[in-house]
């Protein structure tokens, strides 16, 4: 009877850890998500685009982050990305 009881609350005990976890992971996401800065405006139609050389994602150059590579300016959509390229550069 007290095994089953004490397996019971250790059951409860961790589904409300992993639960807990996830809705403050979840939380944390929110409040991320509305702290970030509103997107870039969208380029109009025809506009030239440079490609983020480590994540692959097409950034407008006027409004890019910079960096001098072998070949001239490298554009970027983050400073992360740009920090990853200088690394491994």
């Amino acid at each position: 009877m007290l095994g089953r009881l004490l397996i019971r609350f250790l059951v409860f005990g961790l589904l409300a850890l992993v639960v807990g976890r996830a809705l403050r992971s979840f939380v944390r996401g929110l409040k991320e998500g509305v702290a970030s800065k509103p997107p870039a405006q969208r380029p109009g139609k025809g506009q030239v685009m440079a490609r983020d050389p480590v994540c692959g994602t097409f950034v407008v150059p006027s409004s890019a982050l910079t960096a001098r590579g072998n070949s001239g300016t490298v554009y970027f959509c983050s400073d992360k990305c740009r920090q990853a390229y200088s690394t491994r550069a």
